[in-house]
């Protein structure tokens, strides 16, 4: 067979999107990656330059150095943010080589190597450091913390007992225990964010876990949002600690309650995933135990996607929230070595959290 025709049968059929210019930048060839990637089909890219693609995130300068750069017979690599025919941005890898003929250049080759899960990995990962340095911060100041206010709240208890009921002197100490009580419990949060807490882990079965506490869920919402249940039937076992895991289970529908203005909705999915790419969430390869919790409320913005799991971060009016719900649930799930990522829902207005738990 014509080598020329093995190589076009491979790299029509490579992932990766390839196409090839004239000297002038007009596209005349491209393989079905191209298609793939851009949302083209073939006849609206051929005869068309590359500045389809543009995303109008780059300056002219940045398109001048590639275009120096490669009539000057020199390859060109760089980060390019392209955009699609549905108007989408992704992120590649752009290379180009130049191809000589007759001592002319006549042609370029350019490849284009998608890396939008790459950067998400890489977000990912920045994130999970920041929390993790985080943690580790707040885990030695909480501990040091909690023991100076274990020994206040002894003392006030046993001091309290030498004074009458009803006096000045009796309700100013029991003003400031409820206060060291009230901050003893902030700090239970956070050193459960920082993962100071072993949980006692047993088998269970999450749907059954679910069922149970449907109740308790349905009293914590107000009446005119509905809550659904979406359980997959052959649910794998987890091993986990039933209270801890309740608890981040009502943190989070707590927090979906408080995004619904109105009337709306709260759904909890579980399902069985087998994850084999590290470049997809949970960016973990391993078999887990999702469970999805999704409302129709306000979403999640920008700025509140990035601190989300920060201790003390919160969006709620002022004393309308500490800001260690979703922190504790963080600390929660990760000392279950199991991880959560909470985004915008894709499919309709409103919020989705994600818990993958190991299966076993």
């Amino acid at each position: 067979m014509d080598i020329c025709i093995i190589l076009k049968n491979a790299i029509d059929n490579t992932p990766t999107p390839y196409f090839i210019t004239d000297n002038m930048g007009r596209i005349i060839y491209l393989n079905n990656a191209l298609c793939k990637t851009t949302g083209y089909n073939k006849e609206e890219i051929l005869g068309k330059t590359p500045a389809i693609f543009k995303s109008g995130r780059h300056n002219k300068e940045f398109y001048q150095k590639l275009w120096n750069t490669i009539l000057s017979n020199n390859n060109y690599t760089s980060r390019i943010i392209n955009k699609r025919k549905d108007g989408t941005e992704y992120q590649s890898i752009l290379s180009i080589q130049p191809v000589k003929v007759d001592n002319e250049i006549k042609y370029f080759v350019a490849r284009e190597e998608d890396i939008s899960k790459l950067i998400e990995f890489e977000k990912k990962l920045i994130e999970t450091q920041k929390l993790e340095a985080i943690a580790l911060m707040i885990g030695e100041i909480a501990h040091d913390f909690n023991n100076f206010l274990t020994v206040i709240i002894g003392s006030l208890e046993l001091i309290k007992d030498e004074f009458k009921e009803n006096t000045v002197y009796l309700n100013l100490i029991n003003e400031i225990n409820k206060s060291a009580k009230n901050q003893a419990n902030m700090i239970k949060q956070l050193l459960i964010f920082a993962r100071k807490n072993e949980p006692s882990v047993k088998p269970i079965n999450i749907n059954q876990l679910l069922e149970d506490l449907k109740p308790l869920i349905q009293s914590q919402i107000t009446s005119n949002i509905k809550l659904t249940y979406d359980l997959s039937p052959d649910i794998k076992t987890v091993h986990i600690d039933e209270h801890q895991i309740k608890q981040a289970f009502l943190n989070i529908t707590s927090n979906a309650k408080d995004a619904i203005d109105g009337n709306g909705e709260i759904i909890i999915k579980t399902y069985n995933y087998n994850s084999n790419n590290e470049l997809i969430e949970p960016y973990h390869e391993g078999n887990y135990v999702v469970i999805e919790f999704l409302d129709n409320g306000k979403g999640i913005s920008p700025e509140a996607e990035k601190h989300m799991f920060e201790p003390f971060y919160t969006t709620k009016p002022k004393g309308k929230g500490t800001g260690l719900g979703l922190s504790s649930v963080y600390g929660i799930i990760k000392n279950h070595r199991g991880y959560i990522y909470g985004s915008n829902r894709k499919d309709k207005q409103g919020a989705s959290f994600r818990i993958y738990l190991p299966a076993y």
